[in-house]
C-alpha cells in the first residue's frame, strides 16, 4: 500500500488581546457617532455574526475610538497609513507565527518536552512554507520565523502571499508534493494573519461587514511521511482539488490601499459557493460521503449555505461553528484551527480511520479542497 504524506502535527496561537464581539460592535458605533439607522444595522450585524469572542494584535478596540488611528470615522489625515500598518505587522506577526510553530513542534516532541527536545524537532525541518495575505516585509516572514525557531540554515523556504482564506491549501498541496519527491522531508507550514490591521476609515457598509468578520491569529502544521513507529493521530493527505469559478473574478477582491488593504465582497458569495462546492467534492471523492467536514468558517452565511448544499446535520458543522464563535475568521490560518480541533476531538473518540474533507474559498472565486484520512492513535487518549 502506498503511504501518503500526512499532517503529522498541528499548532495554533492567538494574539494577547481577547475581545467580545458585542463590545467591538459598540466600539464601531461609537467610532461612527451612533447614526440612528446605521447604528441599529451595526448592532444587528455584530449580534448575528456567529462570533462571540475574537482576538486582535491591536488594543485600539479596547479603548476610546477618539484615541485610535484605526477607528472608522477618524479624519483621513490622522488615519494610520499602509506603511505604519506594515510596521505593526512586522512587529506582531513573527511572535504569533513562532508561537504556533513551536506548538506544532511540541506536538512532535515527547510529552513534557524540554527546550532541547523542541530544538531537536526544529532540526528535522527541511522546508518552511509561510502563508499570509495581511502583510509583507523583507527579509520576509519565512526568514524571520526560521531564525526565531533555530531551523537549519539549509531549510528551503517559500512564501505564499495574498491568496486569501484558501491559501493554506496551496501550502498543503506544495508540502505534499515536496514529501512525495523527497520522502525524508519534513515541511513546516506557518500561516499568520493580522486582519484587524486593515480596518478602513470610511463608512461603507462593506467595510463594516469586513471588520465584523475578520480577526487575528496563526496556525501551523508539519507535513511528512509517518514513520514505522508512528502511533497514528495524523491526517493522511489523500488528494487535492482546486477549481476557479467562471465569471466571479470581482466577487472577492483584496487590494492594497493607502490606509491598509481593502476587501470587497459580493453578497452572492454564499450562494455561488453552494453551487460550486458539490461538483468540486464529487471530483475529489466521487460518491464517497465524507465522515467529517472541515469547512473554513468564512462567516455564518457561508456555513449555512454549504450545510444546505451538502445536506449536513448540525453536528457536521459544529467544529466550524465553534471556531467561528470563539475566534472569528482569521483568513488562511482558520482551517488549521479547524483541523486542530477535529484532531483533539477524534483523538479521544475514534478507533477506526475516518475519511473526510477540508475546504476553503478565496479570491477568484476559487474552491480549494483536500481529501483527508484521520488515522487514530492505537488507543484513544
Amino acid at each position: 500500500m502506498t503511504q501518503h504524506p500526512a499532517i503529522l502535527a498541528l499548532g495554533c496561537a492567538l494574539p494577547a488581546y481577547r475581545v467580545h464581539q458585542a463590545d467591538v460592535g459598540q466600539w464601531m458605533n461609537q467610532s461612527l457617532g451612533h447614526p440612528p439607522t446605521l447604528s441599529r444595522w451595526i448592532t444587528r450585524l455584530y449580534e448575528r455574526s456567529g462570533i462571540d469572542t475574537r482576538y486582535t494584535c491591536l488594543p485600539d478596540s479596547l479603548h476610546d475610538p477618539a484615541q485610535s488611528r484605526f477607528a472608522p470615522g477618524t479624519p483621513l489625515a490622522q488615519v494610520a497609513t499602509t506603511a505604519e500598518r506594515m510596521a505593526i505587522y512586522e512587529r506582531e506577526a513573527v511572535p504569533i507565527g513562532v508561537a504556533a510553530a513551536r506548538n506544532a513542534l511540541a506536538a512532535l516532541a515527547p510529552p513534557a518536552a524540554t527546550p532541547a527536545d523542541l530544538a531537536a524537532a526544529a532540526a528535522t525541518i527541511t522546508h518552511l512554507i509561510a502563508v499570509s495575505c495581511t502583510g509583507f516585509f523583507a527579509p520576509s516572514l519565512d526568514q524571520a520565523i526560521a531564525r526565531a525557531l533555530g531551523l537549519p540554515p539549509t531549510a528551503e523556504r517559500t512564501l505564499i502571499g495574498f491568496m486569501g482564506c484558501a491559501a493554506a491549501f496551496n501550502a498543503l498541496r506544495l508540502a505534499n508534493q515536496i514529501v512525495q519527491a523527497q520522502p525524508n522531508a519534513r515541511v513546516l507550514i506557518v500561516s499568520v494573519e493580522l486582519c484587524s490591521l486593515h480596518i478602513q476609515p470610511g463608512t461603507r457598509k462593506i467595510d463594516v461587514i469586513v471588520a465584523s468578520l475578520f480577526c487575528d491569529g496563526a496556525g501551523a502544521c508539519i507535513v511528512g511521511l509517518p514513520d514505522a513507529a508512528s502511533n497514528g493521530d495524523y491526517f493522511a493527505l489523500r488528494g487535492f482539488h482546486t477549481a476557479l469559478t467562471p465569471d466571479t473574478n470581482d466577487f472577492m477582491v483584496w487590494q492594497i490601499g493607502n490606509h491598509g488593504f481593502v476587501l470587497n465582497l459580493a453578497p452572492q458569495i454564499p450562494a455561488q459557493l453552494a453551487l460550486a462546492a458539490p461538483a468540486a467534492l464529487h471530483t475529489l471523492m466521487g460518491a464517497t460521503r465524507p465522515q467529517f467536514w472541515a469547512i473554513h468558517p468564512g462567516g455564518r452565511s457561508i456555513i449555512e449555505s454549504l450545510s444546505t448544499a451538502f445536506d449536513l446535520q448540525p453536528s457536521d458543522t459544529d467544529v466550524s461553528r465553534t471556531i467561528l464563535r470563539e475566534i472569528g475568521n482569521i483568513s488562511s490560518a482558520t482551517i488549521l484551527h479547524v483541523l486542530h480541533t477535529f484532531q483533539q476531538r477524534m483523538r479521544a473518540t475514534v478507533t477506526t480511520p475516518q475519511s473526510g474533507v477540508a475546504m476553503a474559498f478565496g479570491p477568484g472565486l476559487v474552491t480549494e479542497m483536500a481529501h483527508l484520512e484521520y488515522q487514530p492513535p492505537a488507543s484513544p487518549t
